[in-house]
């Protein structure tokens, strides 16, 4: 996760009202002013970083467009409460050369903004940041303000509103600018209020928006300055995939393959502007298959003095069902190499949803070689799902060759004394030529004819070969034929899934064997275990090829990530950015 501090953002032009008496700021002592009008206020907007051993908190600052800053906008919002607090103005900031800090910070932005104080006496001001947010927040000259299509009401949209702002969105929309030169939508990250990982985070609370005292506003943009008024840490809107190579090539008994790329599959199509985490009560869940407890929804790392980061959220289709990118019986149009990266939309679900129709996963592709012995398989077929037995085009021909001359309707034909073979003649699979159809997309492979070869006609009574063989008795041979289901692996192309871990097996342990998430503790020992969120870079590192994969991306169905069949050694680690690991042998 890279760091970036808009440090002592002093907040700078952005919407500035007419001058009246009305609106005039009525100056108070140097320690600030509780009067309503305008002011001014200091902020640090951080995104943080600090490495440590523990899963949670491993964190890592990745690429230097994952951090860049194109442009900020202060939205304002006031009252006694976080979620009640209403949207009084947004602020465009003018941004400065940014500094270089290090630590949790790495990179800091001075401004000084103006902004209208609260109408209510007393009330507090509550600060959202949105970084590179021009496919996110947009201002309309007849709509005005927007998040994601909804409007911002000026002292009418509550904070809880806000938070409740979703929208299709790609995740190209939140890495990219109009002109491709890449830049990530961040926003305030959700925070707990007290540690997380070995200690119970009891007796905690969660905040979003960053709290500014009244006191904190000032007459002048000087005083502000000096008296930076709160921090404000901001994440990322995507989550992050890496796969890597641990082992592109290899051999596993007869099978050589060669790992070609990968895709992102099952990705979420709708998302929340900002992290969902109103009414969340997982804070002090752990693991009670666990070794030792971990409180995995909180970081033991603090980003400030009392502030912890936090490490699940709701998507908008978090208890329901969702709309997926899928490209299932389909051969990916494209690949990304070994090492690339890939961004998609945070795609979380509660354990009742943590099912492989609704999981984020990863499509390998490999060329497989010296498949069943054969040195010289390229293309290749399995029938009925048997990968114990493979088939070059040569030996598939001869299976379905084989399966006509046995159906029971050719074979009848074939003896009938009127018109059949005759005496101490032989029908042979050289005497018949197969027409088959394969789809580039569809591994299916449909049988459309088997003909009887004419030079074969001398040995049928009559010196002619019976017209039901190829008619009637024909078509219901080929239907037997393809009743079974002919997998083609085009070009010895293989595809495995790796659904996405995102707390994995050292923070929620799996017992093999069950059908479903058992309870008692069933959120305790689950929730999480799957999914992919914001701001997390998940790492999957291929370890090996274990078996023959799909030839296109296998179906989804609606039933639990656990167990599932495993055709790939994988190893999975998740960076922040927080960074998750997860190795897969395929």
């Amino acid at each position: 996760m890279k760091k970036i501090s808009f440090f002592a953002l002093a907040l700078a032009a952005g919407l500035m009202m007419g001058c009246s008496d009305d609106n005039s700021l009525v100056e108070g002592p140097s320690t600030g002013s509780s009067t309503t009008g305008k002011g001014y206020i200091s902020l640090a907007i951080n995104l943080p970083t600090q490495p440590s051993a523990r899963a949670n908190d491993n964190f890592d600052d990745g690429l230097e467009e994952e951090y860049r800053v194109v442009d900020a906008t202060l939205l304002v919002f006031s009252g006694t409460s976080e979620d009640a607090a209403r949207f009084t103005g947004a602020y465009p900031l003018t941004l400065n050369d940014d500094t270089q800090v290090g630590g949790n910070i790495t990179t800091t932005y001075q401004v000084t903004q103006q902004i209208t104080k609260p109408l209510v006496d007393g009330d507090d001001i509550y600060a959202l940041v949105m970084v590179n947010s021009e496919n996110v927040l947009t201002d309309d000259a007849e709509a005005g303000w927007q998040i994601l299509g909804n409007a911002l009401t000026t002292n009418t949209t509550t904070v809880a509103q806000v938070k409740a702002m979703s929208g299709n969105v790609t995740a190209a929309a939140l890495t990219d600018d109009a002109l491709g030169e890449g830049y990530f939508y961040m926003t305030n990250a959700p925070l707990y209020s007290v540690p997380g990982g070995v200690s119970e985070p009891a007796n905690g609370a969660v905040t979003t928006l960053t709290k500014i005292n009244a006191e904190n506003i000032f007459s002048t943009a000087a005083e502000a300055e000096d008296n930076p008024a709160a921090s404000i840490y901001v994440e990322r809107g995507v989550a992050k995939v890496t796969v890597t190579d641990g082992g592109t090539a290899g051999q596993n008994g007869n099978l050589n393959y060669t790992i070609n790329g990968w895709t992102l599959d099952m990705t979420n199509t709708a998302s929340y502007a900002v992290r969902n985490v109103t009414g969340a009560d997982w804070w002090t869940l752990y693991s009670r298959l666990a070794t030792t407890p971990d409180y995995r929804f909180v970081g033991s790392v603090p980003v400030a003095a009392g502030l912890y980061r936090t490490y699940f959220g709701m998507d908008p289709n978090y208890n329901a069902a969702g709309t997926f990118n899928e490209q299932i019986g389909e051969a990916p149009a494209a690949l990304t190499a070994l090492d690339g990266t890939a961004y998609c939309l945070e795609n979380t679900f509660d354990v009742d949803h943590q099912n492989q129709d609704q999981t984020t996963r990863v499509i390998v592709a490999a060329t497989l070689t010296n498949v069943g012995g054969d040195a010289d398989v390229n293309d290749f077929y399995v029938i009925n799902n048997n990968k114990d037995v493979v088939y070059n085009t040569e030996g598939f021909v001869d299976y379905v060759k084989g399966q006509y001359l046995e159906n029971p309707t050719v074979y009848g034909l074939l003896t009938n004394k009127d018109n059949g073979l005759k005496d101490g003649q032989k029908l042979t699979e050289a005497d018949l030529t197969v027409t088959y159809s394969t789809s580039t997309a569809s591994a299916d492979v449909t049988i459309a004819a088997v003909t009887i070869a004419d030079a074969a006609a001398a040995k049928f009574k009559g010196e002619a070969i019976p017209a039901d063989l190829a008619g009637s008795g024909n078509a219901d041979a080929l239907a037997t034929i393809n009743e079974a289901k002919i997998a083609y692996y085009k070009g010895g192309v293989s595809y495995y899934p790796v659904m996405i871990q995102h707390f994995g097996d050292d923070q929620t342990p799996w017992i093999a064997g069950s059908v479903s998430y058992p309870t008692p503790n069933r959120d305790d020992n689950y929730l999480g275990r799957w999914g992919v969120l914001r701001n997390n870079w998940y790492e999957i590192n291929v370890t090996g090829v274990k078996s023959i994969g799909s030839p296109v991306v296998p179906e989804v169905y609606g039933t639990p990530d656990d167990p599932v069949e495993s055709w790939i050694s994988v190893e999975i680690n998740v960076l922040s950015w927080a960074k998750r690991v997860q190795n897969a042998g395929l």
